[in-house]
């Protein structure tokens, strides 16, 4: 009987450290990877304006974390609910991730998820990036982008004024500009605010079961520049983004 005690205790620390090493395990591996439903702000390799989005976010009481290239190609965003990639450099965004990155962004969105592109996001999102080379972009909205160049507060005009995006938002509106694309919108595109007649500014569009989003210019603003997205009112267009988007 007392053998048959000792053995039972003698399986039962067993059990006990075998389940305490694979939690621990566990938690290493959640470490590497973002939690479900967490929103990514990508802020590796050229991403010199996630800051600005951060801040905004910030400043929004929505809360993010921070993932680069390597979380990307590893499958870090199984667990992710919103990939928001911000402004930057370009050329630098399509070298640093690569077809791996292209591929697990696809696949991210493609599976259910939403990507956010601001400026640098709104050509990787394209067929085409227009960058040297015009290299294959994530092609996960139908448009086109025409490259422009110009730094400064631009204004743009809401044209689908019943858009869920831009409730509590002004017909025009003042908005931060750095250099993105004027968007020519192709099948399956919906216009939400123009620059004019013949470029769209923010347009909204599937891929999948997931949804892609995609603002030319910078609606959280720029802090170098002192344009505060709050006085602007355009921090209101990414409150209603990630409000939407993850409804």
């Amino acid at each position: 009987m007392n053998l048959l005690i000792k053995s039972l205790i003698i399986c039962l620390i067993g059990s006990a450290f075998a389940i305490g090493f694979l939690f621990l395990n566990f938690e290493k591996r959640s470490c590497i990877r973002g939690h479900r439903g967490e929103i990514c702000i990508y802020a590796g390799s050229g991403a010199v304006l996630a800051s600005d989005v951060e801040y905004a976010l910030d400043r929004l009481g929505i809360s993010y974390r921070e993932v680069d290239e390597d979380f990307i190609k590893s499958g870090g965003l199984a667990d992710c609910s919103m990939l928001i990639i911000p402004g930057g450099y370009t050329a630098r965004y399509v070298s640093a991730l690569g077809e791996d990155g292209f591929r697990e962004i696809r696949e991210f969105v493609k599976r259910g998820g939403v990507y956010i592109g601001i400026c640098a996001g709104a050509y990787l999102a394209a067929e085409r990036v227009e960058v040297e080379g015009r290299p294959k972009g994530l092609g996960i909205i139908d448009i086109e982008n025409v490259r422009r160049s110009g730094i400064g507060l631009v204004e743009i005009t809401i044209t689908n004024t019943s858009h869920l995006l831009v409730k509590g938002c002004p017909r025009t509106m003042l908005i931060w500009y750095q250099n993105g694309p004027y968007i020519i919108p192709g099948k399956g595109v919906e216009v939400i605010a123009r620059y004019d007649e013949e470029y769209a500014a923010i347009v909204c569009s599937t891929y999948g079961k997931g949804r892609v989003l995609i603002f030319s210019p910078h609606p959280e603003g720029n802090l170098k520049e002192r344009a505060d997205p709050i006085k602007l009112g355009t921090a209101k267009l990414l409150e209603n983004a990630i409000t939407l988007m993850r409804g």
